[in-house]
């Protein structure tokens, strides 16, 4: 069956001491933000290390043809403003995506 429904993907920073429970809350509070706004969340990209990788995903939203990330909140990504910035603009961009907060209750991010 084909759907109009736009797809999104999730994109969670893993972090060593966040637990398995912690986790799938927070994929599943992912799959209540796509529900409620329209969208099908149809995968979920895990970072994990020292820091984030914009590139990768990006590659990823291109090559599938996605134009929505979700993720769970500016701070769960990257703590530092600016890396969530360029975040931001390398999804925005690069990829055509918008960048939408689980933790918002409207929509889009306006600015990490």
């Amino acid at each position: 069956m084909v759907t109009d429904t736009p797809t999104a993907y999730g994109y969670i920073r893993v972090r060593a001491e966040v637990g398995d429970d912690e986790l799938r809350l927070v994929e599943s509070e992912l799959g209540k933000y796509a529900e409620a706004h329209g969208l099908e969340l149809v995968h979920i990209l895990y970072e994990d290390g020292p820091g984030i990788s914009p590139d990768r995903l990006v590659r990823r939203l291109l090559r599938d043809d996605v134009h929505h990330v979700i993720v769970p909140s500016p701070q769960q990504v990257t703590e530092h403003r600016l890396i969530g910035r360029l975040l931001e603009a390398a999804i925005e961009r690069e990829a055509g995506a918008a960048l939408h907060e689980a933790s918002a209750l409207s929509g889009p991010v306006s600015s990490l």
